[in-house]
This record gives structure tokens, C-alpha cells and sequence, in this order.
């Protein structure tokens, strides 16, 4: 595809698209949009933020200005994604592009250092494990390749745990391997090289802390480019990046390795005073778990987010377990500070969020109040260009481009010169193909009504999925409402198979049974709001078993202190976000066609909430009715179309 060396960017862009009609690629009037305002926002140095829906085709709305910008400017382009299925899609796009641009630039897919295999600790395992698989394993690290998703290797999970990287520090750099370890060559080209690099936003966001603290980056510094898609997760990573947290284990093995790095003549003291102060921390932990526990029952939807209640009794524990680090710190040889450190944010509770996190562990967590600014000065530099994009970033459909989008700029610190534009709809026929379903058949679904809830949920489910006759995806907020459903529908004798979300973190097995058994009907919460992609018939229906408002952790609390109306301007932008992205399962390609179905009277006609219109403005589904009768006379043309 020929560029004249005086061509503009937005000359090079358009004619791009253009031109590549020719080669089979459709010419989609948002994906030029989009892609020009990318244009502008790299021309004039700016930040910009873009809403693309579904089939606009987004990839390539920056993937082609990037691309050109940097045989422009030969500044290393970072793309940030939040999968590992979007990094390896987006790795066979640039390679497209590239070859239709007639170019060639280096492209990195870099991921977490868990996803491969380390040469070192595979040969310990070796040494008792003889089985096929490890050797074949070694066989493809010896000739370059660690990268788990690329061995073509079935290793199990717990398996590959064992021989995985655990973390990248300088112990690697060190090891005797370093030379011929595909993730050590894989960090220095990082490091020195140019080109396009695909990471995860954990990765992006680690880079930006390690500037920031003055450290070595993991990416080249002299930054070009950056673009993030799944944009509305950045917010959560660059938090996590900046939480620190210890376990109980942890803060025993603080202890104890003060007692064994002591010289042996003040051994005696150190440790009968390391024990003492370890017994504090295994109560403490005893009386943080209780809480849990308390917190749990009195929740109705899933979180491994807990409030710390430091009442007397745990706050008194946790000055002192502190103070007997400190003095542990003043008479041991060993430096405690990290801990000190984390113990003081943790009673500091004016400058820092102080939760609990039970994710098969429990662990105290701890990071600054308001991390915007923090998000702001690392992703928009003054005259640098990030490029944030996601099909879920609006909250409202009216107002401003920036309106639109507030909630989501304004958690982030969006500067207030950044560009925004519309966001880009879907080219997809949902006026034609499309309806929504409100019911009001429920009762309102407070915690004191969840088991009626439950119950009455039952009919009209088993309603809704005669309708499609199965081939439907339930999205639930709470595992318990999901195991519920689960057990009831199993027992009823449908004439379409019920699967449920595997406990297991793979889920690939239980998403291809449902893809391939097309009456089917897969139970999910989690993940399953955002992570699942299937088109064609085997998914016709989405129901939504509750609006998935934000469960009140700690961050979402210190939102809403810090907003007019916590409802209004927290918990339905939140909500309303979350539920875009689950509807959004259903339409996945131009000849996808289906039902949203919401069992949630809260977005029904009878309770007359505020945000229904919120809810009904901003689904792209817009055919609404709570009439199923009319919803299968919708069901039943749409079939005899087909014929």
C-alpha cells in the first residue's frame, strides 16, 4: 500500500483505509472516524478518549494511525490490554496491517513472567518428576520458546506453577541461564528496542511505578505512543500496582527470618520476643477473619473486598504488633522497615483505604485515598499521547462527548485538555435484530427478600428460556443466587442442557460445550460479565438475574464520600457500566440477533427508578416492552427470517 513521503498522517491513515477495501477489509464509516481522531490527537499531542461498540473495529481504528505515526517518529508504541486473548488477537492485526502497509517493524507480545516456563526451576522439578511433558517442555525453552500458550503442550495447572517465572528481579539477571532465557531476552528488547509492544495493563502500569520511583523501566523511556484498549479497567490496575498488602504468613515470615538472620548470641532474646509478637499476629488474623465472615453473610453479591473495622480490640493489635516490629527493628541486625511502613498506612486511615482481601488467603491491603492524580501525571504527560478506547466508558447518552464519559475521566483524572470524542456506534442492525425485556414480575430484591426473590425468579426464567428455547447466558452478581439457580433448573427436566461456571479458573472447557451444544444454557458471574465472546445462535439470549450495582467496599465507599450524590453519581455509573458490558455479550457479529432480558424489577416500568431511563438510553438494545407475549412474536419472526 504506497505512501508518499510528504503524506500527512491523517493522508496516510485515510488512505489506508481507502485503498484496503480492495483487499477484502470493509470500509466502516466509525472505524475511519475513530481512527482520524486518533490522527488529531497524535498531531496536536494530545490525550484522547474513544467509546467504540461493538463491530466498529477498534484494533484497527489505532493500530493503523500508530503504525504510521511510528515510521514517522521510530518512538516505541506500548498497547495495553487486559487479556491475554485481545494481546495475541491484536499480535495477528499488526502483522496484517504491517503486510498490507508493505512494512516491517518488530512486534513483542509481553506477558506477565508467569506465563513462562523458567528454565532453572524446570530442571529442579526434573530432578523427581521424569514425565514426557517436562521434557518436552525443556525441549522448546532450550530452542527459544517458553511462552505457555505457544508450547502446544498440555501441562497441568498445578504442574506448571511449579516451573513457571515467579518474578523478574535481579536474581535473573544473575542466574546462570539469563543468556538463554527467552523472558530475559524478551525484558532487555523490551528495554532497548523499539517497535510495537502488546502488554497487559499490569505490566504498563509497573513501568510507570518504576519511573516514577526513579527505577530502571521495563519498557523503553523514550516513550512514544500508548494505547490502551479495555480502557476501563486501567483505573483497577494502576490501583492494584500501587496496593501493598501482607498476609498473615507474610508477617510470620517477617518474624521468622529476623530470628534466623540474628547472631546466634542474642538469638535466645530476639526470638522468644519474634514469637511473642508472631502469637499477636495469628490473633489479629483470627479477629480479621471473624469479620469477614460477618461481613459475608450480610452481602448480596459476590466480593473478596472487606472492610477492616478497626475496632478497639483490632486496633489496639495493630499497634502492638507495630511496635513490637519497631523494636524488633532497633535490636535485630535484620531492617523491619517495609513492614513498620505497611503498619503505619494501615492505622493511618485519614491518608490511605484500608481493606481486606480474601482471595484463598486473607491479606490486609492498603494504597492512597485518591490515586487520580497518580493515574494522571503517569498516563498524560504534558504534549504525550495516550490513546484510551473501550466499548464500555460511557455512562449516560446525553450531553457532552466528555459528559458522556464523565464518570470514567473523572476516576482516572482525565486532564481537562485531553480530547474526547463521541463515542462510536455499532454498525450492527440492533433496531432490527434486537430487544430488550424488563420484567415486572419480581418482588424488589433486598436482602430480606432474597429468598422470594430467588424463588419467583425460577418461573420467570424457565418463561424467558422457552422463548429461545435455551441457548441463553444468565449473568449473575452473587455465586450463591447463580448455584441456586443452577440446582432449581437442573432439577426441572428442561429439554436443554444446564452448565455452570467452572470453579476452576480455565473456563475454556465450559464455554466450547456451550458453543457447541446451541440449545444450551451457561450459568456465570465474575468474569462472565466481560470475558466471553461467542457468536451465532448458541447465544440468543442474555438474562440478567440483578442490576450489578457496586458492592460498598472500602473504594467504592471513599467514592461516594467524595460525591454530591453517592447514588447518582457512583453507584448507577458503576452499575450502568457493568451492565453494558454483560449486554454486551449477546451481539458479537452483523448477523447476530437476540434478547436482553432483565428479571431486575429495578428496571421495570412499575418501580419507575430514575435510572431506568439511564438504563434504556444507553443499551443498545432499544425495542423494550415487559410483555413476553410480545417478546416471542419478536423471537418468532426473527426465526421465520432465517428460514
Amino acid at each position: 500500500m504506497e505512501t508518499k513521503a510528504n503524506d500527512t498522517l491523517k493522508e496516510s491513515v485515510n488512505n489506508f483505509f481507502v485503498s484496503a477495501q480492495d483487499s477484502g477489509l470493509e470500509l466502516r464509516q466509525g472505524q475511519l472516524d475513530m481512527a482520524m481522531d486518533i490522527c488529531r490527537a497524535i498531531e496536536d499531542r494530545k490525550s484522547l478518549a474513544v467509546e467504540a461498540e461493538v463491530g466498529v473495529g477498534k484494533s484497527y481504528a489505532y493500530l493503523v494511525p500508530a503504525i504510521y505515526n511510528y515510521l514517522n517518529e521510530h518512538k516505541q508504541v506500548i498497547i495495553a490490554t487486559s487479556t491475554i486473548a485481545l494481546q495475541e488477537q491484536l499480535s495477528t492485526d499488526v502483522k496484517k496491517v504491517l503486510e498490507m502497509i508493505g512494512t516491517k517493524i518488530p512486534v513483542f507480545i509481553a506477558k506477565g513472567i508467569k506465563n513462562y516456563a523458567c528454565e532453572t526451576r524446570l530442571r529442579k522439578v526434573m530432578v523427581k518428576n521424569k514425565s514426557v511433558v517436562l521434557k518436552e517442555v525443556l525441549q522448546s525453552v532450550k530452542s527459544g520458546e517458553a511462552d505457555r500458550s505457544k508450547l502446544g503442550l498440555n501441562v497441568p495447572e498445578d504442574l506448571w506453577q511449579q516451573i513457571c517465572g515467579i518474578s523478574y528481579t535481579d536474581m535473573c539477571m544473575s542466574c546462570k541461564k539469563s543468556r538463554s532465557c527467552p523472558y530475559c531476552k524478551l525484558r532487555y528488547h523490551l528495554r532497548r528496542s523499539g517497535g510495537i509492544v502488546i502488554c497487559n495493563q499490569n505490566l504498563l502500569a509497573a513501568h510507570m511505578i518504576n519511573i516514577e520511583n526513579r527505577a530502571p523501566g521495563i519498557f523503553n523511556t523514550h516513550r512514544g505512543l500508548y494505547i490502551i484498549d479495555e480502557a476501563h479497567n486501567i483505573e483497577n490496575k494502576i490501583r492494584e500496582a500501587y496496593t501493598v498488602s501482607y498476609s498473615r504468613d507474610d508477617l510470620i515470615h517477617l518474624l521468622l527470618n529476623c530470628i534466623d538472620m540474628t547472631p546466634y548470641k542474642r538469638k535466645s532474646e530476639i526470638r522468644a520476643y519474634a514469637l511473642d509478637t508472631a502469637e499477636d499476629v495469628e490473633l489479629l488474623f483470627k479477629l480479621l477473619v471473624r469479620q469477614v465472615k460477618a461481613q459475608s453473610k450480610a452481602l448480596d453479591a459476590d466480593t473478596s473486598v472487606y472492610h477492616l473495622e478497626q475496632n478497639p480490640i483490632t486496633d489496639g493489635l495493630l499497634r502492638r504488633v507495630l511496635n513490637r516490629i519497631k523494636h524488633l527493628d532497633e535490636r535485630s541486625t535484620v531492617i523491619l522497615q517495609d513492614g513498620i511502613d505497611f503498619l503505619n498506612k494501615v492505622l493511618n486511615t485519614k491518608e490511605y483505604i484500608v481493606w481486606l482481601e480474601m482471595d484463598g488467603k486473607l491479606k490486609i491491603c492498603v494504597c492512597k485515598k485518591d490515586i487520580r492524580r497518580k493515574i494522571s501525571s503517569m498516563l498524560f504527560p504534558y504534549r504525550n499521547t495516550t490513546i484510551l478506547t473501550s466499548a464500555t466508558i460511557s455512562d449516560k447518552n446525553y450531553g457532552t462527548a466528555r459528559d458522556k464519559c464523565g464518570y470514567y475521566l473523572n476516576s482516572i483524572g482525565y486532564p481537562i485538555i485531553g480530547n474526547v470524542s463521541e463515542p462510536k456506534p455499532s454498525p450492527f442492525n440492533y433496531a432490527k435484530n434486537t430487544m430488550l425485556y424488563c420484567s415486572d414480575a419480581l418482588c424488589y430484591p433486598s436482602l430480606e427478600n432474597r429468598e422470594e426473590y430467588r424463588r419467583q425468579s425460577i418461573d420467570e426464567i424457565v418463561k424467558l428460556l422457552d422463548v429461545t428455547k435455551g441457548k441463553s447466558l444468565i449473568l449473575f452478581t452473587s455465586k450463591e443466587d447463580m448455584e441456586y439457580v443452577y440446582r432449581k433448573l437442573s432439577n426441572m427436566h428442561l429439554p436443554y442442557k444446564i452448565l455452570i461456571q467452572n470453579k476452576t479458573s480455565s473456563q475454556a472447557h465450559q464455554l466450547e460445550k456451550f458453543r457447541t451444544d446451541t440449545n444450551s444454557v451457561l450459568l456465570g458471574t465474575g468474569t462472565y460479565w466481560e470475558g466471553i465472546n461467542i457468536e451465532g445462535e448458541s447465544l440468543s439470549q442474555v438474562i440478567i438475574f440483578k442490576l450489578p450495582f457496586p458492592v460498598p467496599d472500602p473504594i467504592i465507599e471513599y467514592k461516594m464520600s467524595m460525591a454530591k450524590d453517592k447514588i447518582r453519581d457512583v453507584a448507577v455509573p458503576e452499575m450502568i457500566i457493568k451492565l453494558k458490558q454483560g449486554a454486551g455479550r449477546l451481539i458479537r457479529s452483523s448477523s447476530d440477533k437476540g434478547i436482553v432480558s432483565i428479571i431486575d424489577p429495578r428496571a421495570g416500568r412499575k418501580l419507575c427508578n430514575f435510572y431506568r431511563a439511564t438504563i434504556l438510553d444507553t443499551l443498545c438494545e432499544k425495542n423494550e416492552t415487559n410483555d413476553i407475549s410480545v417478546l416471542k412474536e419478536f423471537w418468532n419472526r426473527i426465526c421465520e427470517e432465517e428460514l
